[in-house]
C-alpha cells in the first residue's frame, strides 16, 4: 500500500456483494493508541446524520476507549455492517462486508468519515 493511502477497498467487483477494506497499520496503530473521550464518542456518532443525512443513531462500535473502530453498522438489527477481520496476511486490518445489499457505497462513506475526522476525535 502507498504511504499516502490510510484505506482502500478490495474485491469491491467481485461476483455478489462481498468486500473488504485494508487499513494501513501504522494508522490502524495509532487508533489502537488513541483514547476516545465520551465527548468525541458522541461527536463521531452524530457526524454521519449531519454531514450525510444518516438515520442508524451509533453507526460505530469502538475497540474500547480507544479510537480505533471494530464495526460499523448502516442499520440496528438488519446485518448489513462492516467488521473488522483478522488482517490480511498478517499485516493490515481487513473489514469485510458481510451481506449481500447495494448499501456497499454508504458503508466506504462511513468509513472515510471515520478516517477523515480520526485526528479531531484522539486525546493525546
Amino acid at each position: 500500500m502507498d504511504n499516502n493511502i490510510i484505506w482502500q477497498p478490495c474485491s469491491i467487483y467481485q461476483p455478489g456483494y462481498s468486500f473488504g477494506i485494508l487499513l494501513d497499520k501504522e494508522f490502524a496503530k495509532e487508533m489502537f493508541n488513541s483514547k476516545l473521550s465520551p465527548e468525541n464518542y458522541q461527536r463521531m456518532q452524530c457526524l454521519p446524520k449531519e454531514l450525510m443525512g444518516f438515520t442508524n443513531p451509533e453507526p460505530y462500535r469502538f475497540h474500547g476507549d480507544t479510537c480505533f473502530v471494530r464495526q460499523i453498522n448502516l442499520h440496528v438489527g438488519d446485518g448489513k455492517f462492516l467488521s473488522l477481520e483478522n488482517a490480511c496476511g498478517g499485516a493490515k486490518p481487513n473489514f469485510d462486508y458481510r451481506t449481500s445489499s447495494s448499501d456497499v457505497l454508504t458503508l466506504m462513506g462511513l468509513f472515510d468519515l471515520w478516517v477523515e475526522f480520526s485526528e479531531c476525535i484522539r486525546d493525546k
